[in-house]
């Protein structure tokens, strides 16, 4: 494999560099943290909530993926840590694009935007109804202290978005170490981390370079984060801002049966004009104080998202622009048994999309769609436990939530080819989502649990306003989802196993068929078994697991005229594999150094809603190890796909093509980092 001379040399300058400051130091090396610290207690979900609770006592599916975890994967993309979790499965694009399924299909267009509720601090990183189908890549996921993962619809703090479950980013504290960090591999990647606290503010910064592995497909990345905690007479202040830039040049799909195997068509880029930009400003700032033994917490918060890409993905190839400003205010009153609170959002956003190029079947050359929306979001919830005896509780929780959209055409009123501009108008939605669960501890190391909950989301804009042939304005309604699921978790001291099993049932489903026209009324089906494990076999081997056994099903029919199209009930979803699995061996030779595989399994599935075309799935391993050269520095490498296995980090079928995002071949990557 060959590396770039210069990523060698700033590796190397760097390596030299925090070499020396060490030995000027006089450190001595010290043996690494433990990932596998022990019980299952000792691991707090916070950001997701408002206050500290054991993923133990948690009745829900909730992962949390630590500093620790974290700084091993040393992840240039957002998925290769997440795709960790059972029942995760997020499909790379070029450069950070993303698709995400949790407990779901794959999902895309408003339905991948809509489905998944993205936050930082607690925080969505974007507007209710005007969600980024790629979000995560707005998110400060390089600083992170932790990840949290709720899989299934979320508590009742939580409503639009958070349908299939929840990703929250948890930054780190101004308390701890500062930070240096060079991470390098081939194809010309290279980022650099830095991270400095004074003990009241924390300042982190990131940049990262790829040339990517494909023609034309490189970007650059610059992300920065101020946080400060302090005191403000009786308040405790927890305040952030974030700024992200993203200048993206994109590889489109690569087309033909299996192409993803084809070294003459795997590396090429069809689409060489296609690029991303994106930039993201965001602030917010917890204030929290004791009130009468109970907590308050007020959060205000503000952001603004611009983005251009042009839109490679279908035929026409038109340029789009979109963008929000809000600003919003989240409130909680809780103590050890309740949580009641209310949040209010205002948006101001709009979307533009022209198309250059000549007409392509129904994608005409022109305008399409060019309009405003304000939007203004208010909630409320209520959640409560009842004690029901020593060891079971009832947990009762519900959230209503009022959105209202004022859409402003600023185009003339319409038709031009697919696309309908339609008149100026109101819409008004209003979901009432329940949830309940009871939770029972066997003993002092053991839980089953049973929930039901409900997830809903107001359409987003694009859903209502991006109209085209087929849909009516106005017809897209709040999509629902009903969730049915039981849970057990056991801490056996040097192991612990959780399994969870889920049924779900989701209604006025908004998605795109396999020639890009929206279907606004569907129905699915989701049952699967989730399982995790860890387990320490000797004082300096341990193994871990997560694994997903899942069918997702059309619950309706719909006769398209084609077979690539229509749709039979008990039908398989497309995009949506039976089985996922990651399995990890962790070894610790010495006090000094760690090595860990890992195997990701993806299983086959199906590419287009009449199930006529499949991908037959993949397997992929990971190697990482790093060594403390002192107890400030240290050395990590790793290979990904070590045996360079031909695959497709996401595979489709559309307008009568197989399509393919091919995976990244056998790559190295090293990296530095000095802690002090």
């Amino acid at each position: 494999m060959k590396i770039k001379t210069s990523l060698f040399l700033c590796l190397s300058l760097s390596a030299l560099s925090s070499a020396v400051w060490a030995q000027d130091s006089q450190t001595t090396p010290t043996p690494k943290e433990s990932d596998s610290s022990g019980e299952i207690n000792e691991i707090i979900v916070r950001g997701i909530y408002d206050a500290d609770f054991a993923i133990w006592d948690v009745p829900a599916s909730v992962d949390v993926l630590g500093a620790e975890s974290l700084e091993r994967i040393s992840a240039v993309h957002p998925a290769e840590a997440l795709n960790r979790v059972a029942g995760v499965n997020i499909h790379r694009g070029s450069g950070q694009e993303h698709l995400t399924a949790i407990r779901s299909p794959v999902l895309t267009g408003g339905a991948g935007a809509g489905s998944f509720l993205y936050l930082e601090d607690g925080v969505p990183l974007r507007a209710a109804g005007f969600a980024n189908v790629n979000g995560l890549f707005e998110g400060g996921t390089e600083f992170a202290q932790s990840l949290e993962i709720f899989k299934g619809p979320g508590p009742a703090q939580y409503g639009s978005n958070a349908v299939h479950g929840l990703i929250n980013i948890t930054s780190k504290g101004v308390e701890g170490k500062n930070t240096l960090k060079v991470l390098g591999g081939e194809d010309g990647f290279i980022s650099g981390l830095a991270s400095a606290s004074n003990g009241a503010f924390r300042l982190s910064t990131s940049l990262a370079h790829d040339d990517g592995f494909r023609n034309d497909s490189g970007f650059d990345q610059q992300k920065v984060q101020l946080k400060y905690q302090g005191e403000l007479g009786p308040w405790s202040v927890d305040w952030l801002s974030s700024f992200n830039n993203l200048n993206q040049e994109t590889a489109g799909f690569i087309e033909g049966n299996a192409a993803y195997k084809d070294d003459a068509i795997r590396f090429t880029n069809p689409n060489p004009e296609a690029f991303r930009d994106g930039k993201s400003y965001r602030t917010q700032a917890r204030f929290t104080r004791g009130f009468g033994g109970n907590t308050l917490t007020m959060t205000p918060y503000a952001r603004r998202v611009e983005l251009r890409f042009l839109r490679h993905f279908v035929p026409g190839q038109a340029l789009e622009k979109n963008g929000h400003s809000s600003f919003g205010l989240q409130t909680a009153f809780f103590g050890e048994d309740f949580n009641v609170g209310a949040d209010i959002e205002y948006t101001d956003g709009f979307l533009f999309e022209f198309q250059d190029n000549p007409d392509q079947f129904s994608f005409t050359q022109g305008l399409h769609y060019d309009y405003e929306v304000k939007a203004l979001v208010g909630a409320a919830y209520a959640q409560r436990d009842i004690e029901l005896g020593a060891s079971t509780t009832l947990d009762l929780g519900v959230r209503a939530e009022y959105t209202n959209y004022e859409y402003n055409n600023q185009a003339n009123t319409g038709q031009s080819g697919r696309f309908i501009r339609v008149a100026d108008r109101n819409d008004d939605f209003l979901t009432v989502t329940p949830k309940v669960s009871l939770r029972h501890h066997l003993d002092d190391r053991s839980l089953v649990y049973i929930r039901a909950a409900r997830g809903s989301r107001a359409p987003q804009v694009t859903d209502l306003y991006s109209v085209q042939l087929n849909q009516v304005a106005g017809e897209a309604d709040v999509e629902t989802l009903d969730s049915l699921e039981a849970g057990f978790k056991r801490d056996f001291g040097k192991a612990q196993v959780e399994f969870a099993a889920f049924t779900q049932w989701k209604d006025n489903f908004f998605f795109r068929n396999a020639n890009g026209f929206n279907v606004v009324d569907g129905k699915t089906q989701h049952t699967g078994l989730e399982a995790s494990f860890s387990a320490e076999l000797t004082d300096w081997l341990s193994v871990s697991g997560d694994g997903t056994l899942a069918r997702h099903t059309y619950d309706f029919s719909l006769d398209e005229g084609s077979p690539a199209n229509n749709i039979t009930q008990g039908d398989r979803v497309d995009t949506a594999p039976d089985t996922l699995w990651t399995i990890r061996a962790t070894a610790r030779p010495n006090d000094l150094s760690t090595i860990e595989g890992e195997w990701r399994h993806v299983g086959s599935y199906f590419t287009n809603p009449g199930n006529t075309e499949d991908y037959p799935g993949h397997d992929i391993f990971v190697l990482r190890g790093d060594y403390n050269l002192t107890a400030a520095l240290k050395l990590q490498g790793r290979i990904d796909n070590v045996f360079d296995t031909r695959y497709a980090d996401r595979a489709d079928f559309a307008f009568g093509n197989e399509r393919y995002f091919p995976g990244r071949p056998r790559t190295l990557f090293l990296g530095v980092s000095a802690d002090f």
